[in-house]
């Protein structure tokens, strides 16, 4: 668990991952959370269903490069925003995190504040020496979001920009 000034950000467990797709609001119930605005949609669900659970389903992974995170606005006391790194870092100490904001709760900064705990966190683990991500050039928003965490455009390929944070 990751606690930032609005947000306590969570790890999912294998049961709650698939919760997470299953019913729309079983994993808040579970949790003592109120009904929000989470929902699971494409392209997400499939990766999901055929990345997230088969790695979480594998022993010799660690789960926790492998699981949703999700952040809890605590004061409304509902999930605003979901994360993954994935995988584990690689011979370079890199991990790659992805992310994204539920779209009636965009423009809050709950996603700068999450990547913000994410990446604070996985820099202290060990073997980690770099964190990058992805956007696309026309995603702006997202853009901002690494900007904001002091990530630093280093590559373009064809319309996805690669962004690298090195503390």
């Amino acid at each position: 668990m990751i606690e930032t000034e609005r947000l306590t950000i969570i790890p999912l467990t294998l049961e709650q991952v698939r919760v997470h797709i299953a019913d729309r609001y079983r994993l808040e119930e579970s949790l003592g959370l109120k009904k929000g605005h989470r929902e699971v949609v494409e392209p997400l669900l499939s990766i999901i269903r055929y990345f997230t659970i088969p790695r979480l389903q594998d022993g010799s992974n660690d789960p926790l490069y492998h699981t949703m995170w999700l952040a809890i606005d605590r004061q409304k006391q509902q999930f605003v925003a979901e994360a993954k790194f994935k995988g584990e870092p690689d011979e370079t100490g890199t991990v790659e995190i992805g992310y994204g904001t539920y779209p009636a709760l965009r423009r809050h900064g709950y996603m700068s504040e999450m990547v913000s705990g994410l990446v604070s966190w996985v820099i202290q683990q060990p073997g980690v020496y770099r964190v990058v991500a992805d956007t696309e050039t026309e995603n702006v928003a997202s853009q901002r979001v690494l900007e904001k965490n002091r990530f630093r455009l280093f590559d373009r390929v064809e319309d996805m920009l690669w962004w690298e944070y090195t503390p």
